[in-house]
């Protein structure tokens, strides 16, 4: 792990059109390469208290779906990590004795020796499952950080430019999206991943009928046309 790594990434993020999965993916197969990781998952922290998923590579969408924000009231890797400012590096045989709420979370790849979390204060993080047993030492932490900052700055940059022209306020949209139901708020990150009715539908197993009017409802909730509108305020 060196600054190559890094000048790789800071070439990559050059690339026009990148989505957050694009971003994932790379992390996961050239900058963290050596690690041998199964999975990434970047995070942002939001208003109110919680952990929203931004993009994931290694993970089926139902999983992240399923697990949709999670509280930093939680004791997890993932909110300890934020709250101390803390680069997390768990090993698999101590996971269930330090953190038995990880149980809940389903889906995790079977195959990973080592859970790596890295906070990006004051903006959200990048966890990642490794098939490998890396040392938390100084240079180790400072590269995990350097290269978590500069993802999440690429990340912000973005979601900036897509929130202008747009004609609302990206914080209260956010806001209202919390008095959707459980069953809105799965439809609506599978929208905002760019799936289609269908798809969504076979994923979270119901009606492509009764997903159709679920997404009406969340359009006429949020006060926003469709599917462009949403799409481009994200």
């Amino acid at each position: 792990m060196s600054l190559v790594e890094v000048e790789k990434l800071t070439r990559y993020l050059m690339s026009p059109g990148l989505s957050n999965a694009d971003l994932c993916k790379f992390l996961a197969l050239e900058t963290f390469a050596e690690l041998k990781p199964s999975s990434v998952y970047v995070a942002e922290i939001t208003g109110d208290g919680a952990l929203a998923p931004l993009g994931s590579f290694g993970l089926p969408v139902k999983v992240v779906s399923d697990w949709g924000s999670v509280s930093l009231a939680n004791h997890l890797p993932m909110t300890e990590s934020v709250k101390n400012n803390q680069v997390i590096l768990l090993n698999r045989e101590d996971s269930s004795v330090q953190y038995p709420a990880l149980a809940n979370f389903e889906g995790i790849p079977e195959k990973w020796e080592t859970y790596l979390v890295c906070p990006i204060l004051p903006h959200g993080l990048i966890a990642i499952t490794l098939d490998s047993k890396p040392k938390l030492e100084k240079m180790f932490d400072s590269f995990v950080r350097t290269v978590a900052a500069i993802a999440m700055h690429h990340l912000k940059i973005c979601q900036c430019g897509n929130q202008r022209g747009t004609g609302k306020d990206i914080s209260v949209i956010r806001k209202k999206s919390g008095d959707l139901s459980d069953r809105q708020k799965t439809i609506l990150l599978l929208l905002e991943r760019g799936l289609t009715n269908p798809v969504i539908a076979d994923q979270i197993g119901y009606s492509e009928s009764l997903v159709r009017q679920e997404t009406m409802a969340i359009y006429a909730h949020l006060n926003i046309s469709g599917r462009k509108e949403l799409l481009e305020r994200k």
